[in-house]
């Protein structure tokens, strides 16, 4: 027998428990694994998870704790696809930077109010799923990053060669505990709790689908994910985030998970997209300006045949051909959240004449009018109410209700960095470059005109060069020498 014992919790970790064991002996945890239980974690440090039932005996046998106990400690029975049970699995860094961060130990988020009420602080095994982003307990946010120096929480699991202080930050030292957590929005806990049952059944049943198996689950999840981060201009991710926080009636820190790509953030993109998938994700795609379901499905090449199979089924709304030609607004329309009495209502409290027609033209749209009969409400031609609808289709519903000024959109901040760009790199100074150069900074596409009046207006003289003064007016110089007169000048001399 061990010559100290530590209680499990109820949900704790077997990793976080034999951690703690090994930090009470002052050992390593890659040795308290070899010589205690006959594990050698330095080439599976994740065995922990699915231990064999030698291993719980042998370490029933050296603690004292009752294999069942032990066994609900581990994920033994549980589900298992697509490498769910990664660090930072929902996050957009799997798409973005998917080898970011994985040398110096595995990142976990950890709910800093359960720490403060333990009295032996520790693991839950909950958290080491790789997308929990919720505590179902206080019903906050998890954190993952240390309240002092704000550096990502790491964890050294049995494979680490020094005795571990597991609840403290690996770079200040500090404790992980805090008093307040930030709320979390309730959609995100109820489909954590959804996926978490999914999880250890092998099904999760969702609200506009039904019963997905768990392998499915998770790659209608990866290609939701990958096709908001993968390929996607930042200014139409935006707009679609800017959507879910109005439909959700999410808060401003709720809005700026959304935009972080954290486990949060990705939770309350599922629920909105998933709440109503087959009117939603065609609303999406069309927002982001993403590829459909072959080119998504074309970025995951370890699904195979059978899982493709069922997504086609469930995502059947992106394999749908998306309507051409002057039918092509039904779907927009279709996806604007509110009504025809909304859209009229919001038209009379409208200021300017532009906005009330065109409000007025698409809540008689909305209610089943054609583009005509909709143009003589608003009292403007077919041809008008055409236009409104492709800029509100390439755009968004604001665009479509403003004039088009034809000048640049650049705020005066975004015109004073690319002239400073323009005035401090000589070698790159043509009208091409500063396009491209506003795509990237800004995600604005700007014509090769306005970039020539940028280029002119803003591009430094040549070094050496002298400028001429250059004058208006004056008077005219003739062209050659002149020609002298042909006539005799003293006639009769």
């Amino acid at each position: 027998m061990l010559p100290v014992h530590i209680e499990p919790a109820a949900d704790e970790a077997l990793v976080s428990w034999l951690v703690q064991l090994s930090w009470a002996l002052r050992q390593s945890p890659l040795m308290f694994s070899r010589h205690g239980f006959k594990v050698d974690a330095a080439g599976d440090p994740e065995w922990w998870r699915r231990p064999s039932a030698g291993q719980l005996a042998t370490i029933a046998e050296r603690t004292g704790v009752e294999q069942a106990r032990l066994k609900a400690m581990t994920l033994l029975g549980w589900s298992i696809a697509r490498d769910d049970e990664g660090a930072q699995r929902f996050t957009s860094r799997r798409w973005t930077n998917p080898k970011l961060g994985r040398r110096k130990g595995r990142r976990v988020d950890v709910c800093g109010q359960c720490l403060a009420e333990d009295e032996r602080p520790y693991l839950r095994r909950l958290w080491l799923l790789g997308w929990i982003g919720v505590c179902p307990r206080h019903r906050t946010q998890l954190i993952g990053e240390c309240p002092g120096c704000r550096c990502p929480i790491r964890f050294k699991g049995l494979n680490a060669k020094a005795p571990v202080d597991l609840l403290a930050c690996q770079k200040c030292g500090r404790g992980l505990a805090c008093l307040q957590g930030q709320r979390a929005n309730d959609r995100s806990v109820d489909l954590q709790s959804l996926l978490v049952a999914g999880k250890k059944t092998g099904v999760v049943l969702l609200p506009s689908v039904g019963e997905v198996e768990w392998a499915t689950m998770m790659a209608v999840a990866d290609m939701l994910l990958g096709m908001i981060w993968t390929g996607v201009a930042a200014q139409h991710r935006e707009q679609l985030f800017n959507r879910i926080a109005r439909e959700l009636d999410l808060g401003w820190e709720d809005r700026l998970s959304l935009s972080l790509g954290s486990n949060y953030g990705s939770l309350l993109i599922l629920d909105w997209l998933v709440a109503d998938l087959p009117h939603r994700l065609p609303a999406a795609i069309g927002i982001l300006k993403s590829v459909r379901f072959e080119g998504l499905l074309g970025r995951h090449n370890d699904i195979d045949d059978d899982i493709a199979a069922h997504l086609r089924t469930i995502l059947a709304a992106a394999i749908a051909t998306p309507a051409v030609g002057r039918g092509a607004w039904h779907p927009w329309i279709e996806s604007l959240p509110d009504s025809a009495s909304e859209l009229q209502e919001r038209a009379a409290r409208e200021r300017y004449k532009h906005r009330r027609q065109r409000l007025t033209a698409f809540a008689a749209l909305k209610a089943g009018a054609t583009v005509g009969e909709a143009a003589a409400i608003a009292r403007v031609q077919p041809m008008s109410v055409y236009r409104w609808l492709d800029r509100g289709i390439e755009h968004g519903l604001e665009a479509a209700l403003e004039r088009p000024t034809g000048r640049p959109a650049l705020t005066s901040a975004q015109s004073e960095a690319l002239a400073q760009w323009i005035r401090a790199d000589r070698a790159h100074q043509n009208r091409h470059a500063i396009v491209a150069r506003a795509k990237a900074l800004f995600g604005i596409e700007l014509s090769l005109d306005i970039a020539s009046n940028l280029l002119k207006k803003h591009r430094s003289r040549r070094p050496g060069s002298v400028r001429r003064r250059r004058r208006l007016w004056g008077p005219m110089k003739p062209r050659g020498p002149r020609a002298k007169p042909t006539h005799d000048l003293a006639p009769g001399s």
